[in-house]
């Protein structure tokens, strides 16, 4: 008897998505996994670094795991979801954690970094920190584990936040001369990552829209519009940065790397939030004022939680929520090259990199 063809597209469809779903590993083992970032990465080491108090350690956060784990949100985060795509079984663990494994890799992201500034004036440590504490560490992991290893980043966000606060009436020029200082360090840090610390693969996540977050347009009563200034500087500082990667693959044949569309699916979200499955897309599940942004973990504080975290993108005034985290995750992993180029995080890891041995500083 003859097959239905129709039967046979449909199965073939199946089983593409499928496999797609399947880490592709090169080695045999699952890669390792080192994140750099702010607090959108934070997987604890804010707690280990500083005595004073850590919001994120304090219910509500964590609420949808049962737990408060040091991340900024009430569940996993992107790195968490990325990490288990890949074929890790557990999260990896915050650096500074002085019983940590780092086996399987390490999260150096912490609450508040920078990208330009020193760690003497923040309780932080500042992008560049981080990677000095990566190369420091470097030799805990063969050459070929580190080339074969994934690097996401996420980091820019305060820098820009920041910039506006302090300079409310900036112009054009001064803004763009603010985001060329930002790639500029940016750039001269990850060369000191591919060439100290062996570093192949990157995974960096452009800037949201910064001038939308909940706890910007409730400080500074934009009502239902953006902060444009913040908005315009993230969009030059992404467009800027994709263009820095892919200059450092002409020097650096080794590099290979992802850069994935954040922005844009928080504005989409932002804008249709019914397609995305949510109810509210301004206002955080936890905080307190006319956005519910500002409080949220602070005892003296009284917080409103929302009854359904899934409802919302924002679970505080900046951060997601996890159901948000988790389909960016996905996107990362295994997105089109609408969302994430020159290759997704999935064919990343199946990239073949040259591990030669990581110089001496």
């Amino acid at each position: 008897m003859a097959k239905n063809p129709y039967s046979l597209f449909f199965l073939g469809l199946l089983t593409y998505f499928t496999l797609a779903s399947f880490p592709v590993i090169v080695s045999g083992q699952p890669p390792l996994l080192f994140t750099f970032g702010d607090s959108s990465y934070d997987v604890g080491n804010t707690k280990f670094f500083s005595s004073e108090f850590d919001p994120a350690t304090a219910w509500p956060y964590g609420d949808s795991v049962d737990d408060p784990t040091g991340r900024w949100s009430d569940g996993h985060i992107v790195p968490d979801f990325v990490g288990r795509l890949i074929g890790q079984g557990e999260p990896i663990p915050p650096v500074l954690d002085p019983k940590a494994d780092l086996s399987r890799g390490a999260s150096f992201a912490m609450a508040g970094a920078v990208v330009l500034g020193s760690q003497s004036k923040t309780v932080t440590m500042n992008f560049g920190e981080q990677i000095s504490k990566f190369v420091e560490l470097h030799k805990k992991w063969t050459d070929k584990e580190r080339a074969e290893a994934i690097y996401m980043l996420n980091i820019g966000a305060d820098d820009y936040l920041n910039f506006a606060k302090d300079h409310p009436n900036a112009n054009l020029v001064e803004q763009i001369a603010h985001v060329a200082n930002v790639l500029s360090r940016i750039s001269r840090e990850l060369m000191k990552l591919y060439k100290s610390g062996g570093a192949r693969k990157l995974a960096v996540q452009s800037l949201g829209p910064l001038g939308c977050l909940p706890i910007v347009r409730q400080e500074l009563k934009t009502g239902e519009s953006c902060m444009e200034m913040v908005n315009f500087m993230v969009k030059t500082h992404n467009e800027r940065l994709s263009r820095v990667l892919h200059a450092m693959t002409v020097p650096y044949r080794g590099l290979r790397y992802s850069f994935f569309d954040f922005n844009g699916e928080i504005l989409r979200r932002i804008n249709e939030p019914s397609l995305h499955g949510y109810t509210d897309t301004t206002t955080s599940c936890c905080g307190t004022g006319s956005r519910n942004a500002f409080g949220c973990g602070y005892s003296n504080v009284h917080s409103k939680l929302c009854s359904y975290q899934k409802s919302f993108l924002f679970f505080d005034g900046r951060h997601n929520t996890e159901k948000t985290d988790k389909e960016i995750a996905n996107l990362f992993y295994s997105g089109d090259k609408h969302v994430v180029s020159p290759v997704n995080i999935r064919d990343l890891v199946g990239k073949s990199v040259s591990y030669l041995p990581a110089q001496e500083i």
